[in-house]
Formats: structure tokens, C-alpha cells, sequence
């Protein structure tokens, strides 16, 4: 089957007038897919999936670290239809040293495209990936794996300008959403995540080459016990660069671990301070319910201290049962932020 899908692509590529790749109705068992350009047909190619699309189990199908791989095209995927990854047949095969493991669906210099409506089940790596692909569009999909299942985000972009994720349900083993490096204009917004890791901003500065990230606005959003709900994540050790103009607006937490972290030690293995500078952060109307009885963390770089860090109307309460002291508390460090409105908890 994986040679059909392929070469069906091929000709809705090759073509000169609109064209539709259409996944029917059934389970269907596939390997790697190369939706790759450039094309000659008008843009975007339409991809509509009605039935279940299952990727082999086996991680030797997929040579490339990727199952669907839409490349240099412009494409609108659409039909109600399931991704399943089959991770579960490999996740607990992992080792330390081991090469990732093939991401779903990934989006790599696709200017325009989108992906509505489509469930992605248990992807062995990432679900969904964008990079290099502005304007880029999710909505309406319900991401899910399993809680323990390591290093299978949601949906991560990167290196990107003008996107939207929206109206989304995710439950995963690690970021429900990830931004990472060299993304501007990024709106998010009626998400529902948990289990997982939260909407992360990074983690940044893993790498020398990377770029700043501006203009994130995170809003509407719904955590259900999460490790974290709002985080920025920067690598102990970094090059310089700068997060910028980011807001978190209209939060509800359930039993969130982390309802709001700054953790500019991010993975820290040797001593050596996070360069990333992160400045103009907003944090407003948070409401719902901490599992840490310190529900605000900042802990900021020493060498670029956080700045013009705010908050309005934090209100939450502790949902834990082992602190003995169960008022919410703060942490900053190399931070001072300021507070206004109602807050619990009270500032630093």
C-alpha cells in the first residue's frame, strides 16, 4: 500500500489543474509516505484522510526519521480521519544513545499549508512537526499517546512566522505544544492539554546557530493534570539570543504541577549560565488549581536576568496533599516581576 499512496501523490503533484489525494474509508498499513515538491499543480494539493492510516511498527520502515513527510509543497489536510503511529509497539525499546524516533507527520518548507481535523494516535516520536513553514495552520485535531510514553510532543514548530494552532485536544508524554527557535508571530489558542509537559516556549539555546523567538500569544487554553501549564525552557548553557513578547491569557489549570515555570537551567549538566534573554512576558488571568504549593517558579539566567516579567489576576489554589505549609507560594530568582490585580499566590 505504501507504493500506491506514494505514487498517487505523485501524480496529484504532477498535475496541472487542482488535485486531492483521498485516504478512503478502512484501515490501511503503510511505511514511509513522501509527499515531497515542488509541484507543478495549482496550490495547495488537498489531502483528504476518511479512514485510519497506520504506520508499520517496525522503526526500520521509516529511514528517513519521519512517517508522512510533506516537503517543499504547499498542502491542506483534511477528512475527519486517524494517524496511528503504532509507538506502542516500539516505546519501550528505547536506550540511551538511540537515534529519535520517526516523528508522524512533519511539515518542512511548506508556505500556506494546514492540517484540520484529523485524530494522530500514538506517534513514536513527535506527532506533528512544522518547521520552515510560515503561515502555517492547525485546528480541530485531537493528538493523544500515552502518558509515559518519552519524547512524543504534540505539535512542535520551529523557525516559522505567522502560524496558528487552534481548538485542539492533546494528551501526550511530553509538550503538548513546543516552540522552538528563530518563531515570531505565533498564535495559540483554545487548546486543551494533559497529560503532558504543557506549552513550552523552547527549550532554547541548545544549539550556537540558533535565533530569537517574538510575539507568541498563548490564550484560552485548558491544562488537566500536566507537569506544567505556561513554561519558558532555555539550556543551562547557551548561545546569545532573546524570547520576547510573550503572553499567557485566560488560563485554567487542574491540578497542574508547574502552573507557571521559567526554568533557565533547562537540562543543566555543567556550570555555565543560559545567554537567552528573556524579556516582556505576561501572565493574566490564571484560575484553577496547583499540585506544588509553589505555583509560580522563576528561575532566570544570571547572566541575562528576566525582564518586564508581569502578572494580573493569578488566582489558584493547592490541590496537593503533602506540603505540610499548603499556601501557594513564589519563587524568583534573577527576576523582578511585577504583580497587580488579584494574586494567589502573593508576588516575590
Amino acid at each position: 500500500m505504501t507504493a500506491q499512496v506514494n505514487k498517487a501523490w505523485t501524480d496529484a503533484c504532477n498535475s496541472k489543474a487542482p488535485a486531492k489525494l483521498l485516504v478512503p474509508r478502512g484501515e490501511w498499513l503503510v511505511g514511509e509516505l513522501k509527499f515531497t515538491g515542488p509541484c507543478t499543480n495549482p496550490a495547495p494539493i488537498t489531502i483528504e484522510v476518511q479512514g485510519t492510516l497506520k504506520a508499520k511498527p517496525d522503526l526500520g520502515s521509516f529511514p528517513s526519521g519521519m512517517w508522512i513527510n510533506i516537503f517543499q509543497t504547499s498542502v491542506q489536510m483534511i477528512g475527519g480521519g486517524t494517524l496511528h503511529g503504532q509507538g506502542e509497539a516500539v516505546w519501550n525499546t528505547k536506550k540511551p544513545g538511540d537515534n529519535a524516533f520517526p516523528d508522524s507527520v512533519v511539515f518542512s518548507q511548506c508556505k500556506s499549508s494546514s492540517i484540520e481535523n484529523i485524530k494522530i494516535v500514538n506517534s513514536k516520536g513527535f506527532n506533528l512537526k512544522a518547521v520552515q513553514s510560515d503561515g502555517f495552520k492547525a485546528n480541530m485535531l485531537n493528538i493523544s499517546c500515552a502518558e509515559d510514553s518519552s519524547n512524543t510532543d504534540g505539535i512542535h514548530i520551529g523557525k516559522l512566522k505567522g502560524v496558528s494552532i487552534t481548538n485542539t485536544v492533546i494528551s501526550v508524554g511530553d509538550d503538548c505544544i513546543s516552540v522552538g527557535d528563530d518563531s515570531r508571530d505565533i498564535t495559540i489558542t483554545n487548546v486543551t492539554c494533559g497529560p503532558g509537559h504543557g506549552i513550552s516556549i523552547g527549550s532554547l539555546g541548545r544549539s550556537p546557530d540558533e535565533k530569537d523567538v517574538k510575539n507568541v500569544a498563548v490564550s484560552n487554553c485548558t491544562f488537566r493534570n500536566t507537569a506544567n501549564g505556561a513554561r519558558i525552557k532555555t539550556f543551562h548553557e547557551s548561545p546569545v539570543l532573546q524570547a520576547s513578547n510573550i503572553s499567557f491569557t485566560d488560563i485554567i489549570l487542574d491540578k497542574v504541577f508547574n502552573p507557571i515555570i521559567i526554568d533557565q537551567n533547562y537540562f543543566a549538566k555543567k556550570p555555565g549560565a543560559s545567554k537567552v534573554k528573556i524579556t516582556g512576558v505576561h501572565y493574566k488571568n490564571f484560575k484553577g488549581s496547583s499540585m506544588s504549593n509553589k505555583a509560580i517558579i522563576l528561575k532566570c539566567s544570571d547572566a541575562v536576568p528576566c525582564e518586564a516579567i508581569d502578572f494580573t489576576d493569578i488566582d489558584l489554589t493547592y490541590a496537593g496533599e503533602s506540603a505540610v505549609d499548603k499556601d501557594l507560594k513564589s519563587e524568583c530568582v534573577n527576576a523582578k516581576p511585577k504583580f497587580g490585580g488579584k494574586m494567589n499566590p502573593v508576588g516575590c
